[in-house]
């Protein structure tokens, strides 16, 4: 019989050098390695280092909708995103290749995209939070291993308009949201477009004999 853990990370509650007196995260236990089904996750951009997170600021022009942005503060709430699998059970690891469903865990806005908006700033495909549930939700998470591991490097690819989840360093916006990077959907999986999740609550299906 299989029972659901949770596993919080310690360095996401800022008490990582308390308890193991230096900055090194430790190692990721065997069982705890995968990106979950279910888990409730911070996705680090890897240029920048900064997490994807919705500031509930809306957009002044395009779609209107909650904008989306890369920003530095690794503590901040409002970046937390819950991964959402159709057909898998909880704890069940995500497999590369699925399409998912990212949720602010502080709004349950969806991550979405659509080809009929221009992002603020760089004027590519405009990413938002949507309060609703349709097709512009919908993500593939491409990698190059048999599932989604975390703190490794993976791409999301839009399945609407097949364009690529990145942020641009140099694309910053000013008040109210000043410093926040903008997240924006382009045709490129370059080096932009690049994210590992990081800190969060992580699901694990264990068997009673493994622990």
């Amino acid at each position: 019989m299989h029972v659901f853990s949770v596993f919080v990370l310690l360095h996401a509650l800022g008490i990582c050098t308390a308890l193991f007196g230096s900055n090194k995260v430790p190692e990721l236990e065997k069982g705890w390695e995968h990106v979950t089904a279910g888990s409730t996750i911070k996705l680090s951009h890897v240029k920048s280092n900064t997490r994807l997170m919705m500031p509930q600021v809306s957009y002044g022009t395009g779609s209107q909708q909650q904008a989306i942005t890369a920003y530095s503060d690794a503590a901040a709430t409002k970046a937390f995103w819950r991964v959402e699998v159709e057909g898998s059970a909880r704890g069940q690891p995500v497999a590369c290749g699925s399409q998912i469903w990212l949720i602010n865990s502080d709004t349950d806005h969806g991550l979405h995209s659509h080809g009929a908006h221009k992002s603020p700033i760089s004027g590519n495909q405009e990413v938002s939070g949507y309060d609703g549930r349709d097709t512009g939700d919908v993500w593939t998470v491409e990698c190059s291993q048999e599932t989604w591991l975390r703190e490794t490097p993976v791409v999301f690819k839009h399945v609407d308009t097949g364009k690529y989840l990145l942020s641009l360093p140099n694309k910053k916006f000013r008040q109210p949201i000043t410093g926040h990077q903008e997240v924006c959907a382009g045709k490129s999986a370059d080096s932009n477009a690049q994210w590992m999740a990081l800190e969060g609550y992580y699901f694990s299906r264990r068997s009673d004999e493994a622990k």
